[in-house]
């Protein structure tokens, strides 16, 4: 019964190390009190296999979405986005100019140096529950267009 059950155990860990995922530099935008929208930006590596980023849930915030940035006509324009595809090995990076969160109907004001929990769901890793650092906004006006619907 023994070699059975520990014949299972290397088939387990590695059924979990397929759907391992990595995030790196994990950050949201903290934005003036009067706009109750911001962005959150990170990198995504699903270590062993092609996954997705299919949402996120976010502490205090009533919407979040995953977002891109396209130019159509001449002119960026945000849309919104039902996953955001991620190729074994191969970083993701959610910026400025491209992919991102889009949180909306912020509860109260980010303020530098807090944390804003987030629950990532994926197509086949199990969700991962992460930590968005705030950062002020700066001094650059690229991606200001993000925070306002």
């Amino acid at each position: 019964m023994f070699k059975r059950l520990f014949g299972f155990f290397p088939l387990l860990c590695a059924t979990s190390a397929l759907a391992a995922i990595e995030i790196q530099e994990p950050q949201v935008r903290a934005m003036p009190p009067s706009v109750p929208n911001t962005a959150g930006y990170l990198t995504i590596t699903s270590t062993d296999q092609d996954d997705a980023l299919l949402g996120a849930v976010c502490e205090g915030v009533k919407t979040t979405e995953l977002h891109t940035l396209l130019q159509e006509d001449g002119m960026m324009k945000m849309r919104p986005v039902e996953a955001i595809e991620l190729a074994a090995g191969e970083a993701v990076a959610l910026t400025q100019g491209g992919y991102h969160l889009m949180m909306m109907g912020l509860s109260q004001p980010l303020q530098e140096g807090e944390q804003l929990s987030c629950e990532l769901t994926f197509r086949h890793a199990d969700p991962k529950t992460v930590s968005l650092t705030v950062t002020r906004m700066g001094n650059q006006d690229e991606g200001h267009h993000h925070h306002h619907h």
